[in-house]
């Protein structure tokens, strides 16, 4: 992440702004897309303020929850400390290849979710690898994310584009989508 864009991230969560908070019709589709079996391990990147990682501990997951940013982290942590030991909050620039090699071990998590981040990577496809290099065998990708052409023009900068998508859904095994409203965010439930 370059430093200008840590810099607005931290301002951003420090604040106490976040994005969409899950709701519980969203927490449901994904129960039913990706229920949890026993000791199954989550990792929520971009976890924001932690809403989501915290609906996935709710479930069941074992959930680790890391973003670039230190007040994000901070307020993960102060915000569901009563999850612990079911919810781990640390920072982490998943853009950085070497920082999740060193940090995140191989084929380690059943589920990794990215909730409105994707977008926002410089490198999309480093991203689909890496998430695929964490993943247990069998293990599902959630990506949650709106399109381009679901949004406004100034908006656009937010969403994936069809050749985003393309790329993203590219290789995996298996996989469905569904929208959490008609015209609204949609969710890629990929496993391979």
């Amino acid at each position: 992440m370059t430093p200008e864009a840590l810099l607005h991230w931290e301002a951003h969560f420090a604040a106490g702004s976040g994005f969409r908070r899950p709701d519980a019709r969203e927490i449901g589709l994904l129960a039913r897309a990706v229920p949890p079996g026993p000791d199954a391990r989550a990792l929520d990147v971009g976890c924001g303020l932690g809403g989501y990682a915290a609906a996935l501990a709710g479930l069941g997951f074992r959930t680790l929850a890391v973003d670039a940013t230190d007040s994000a982290v901070a307020a993960t942590r102060d915000r569901y400390e009563g999850l612990e030991p079911l919810l781990e909050a640390r920072r982490l620039d998943f853009e950085d290849a070497a920082e999740v090699a060193a940090r995140l071990p191989p084929r380690s998590f059943d589920l990794v979710t990215t909730r409105l981040v994707l977008p926002f990577l410089a490198d999309r496809r480093g991203a689909v690898e890496r998430v695929r290099g964490l993943l247990s065998p069998g293990g599902t990708w959630v990506v949650t994310t709106p399109l381009t052409d679901r949004l406004p023009e100034e908006r656009r900068r937010i969403g994936l584009t069809p050749a985003d998508v393309g790329a993203l859904v590219d290789g995996w095994q298996r996989g469905h989508w569904y929208d959490l409203q008609p015209g609204d965010l949609r969710c890629f439930v990929l496993r391979g």
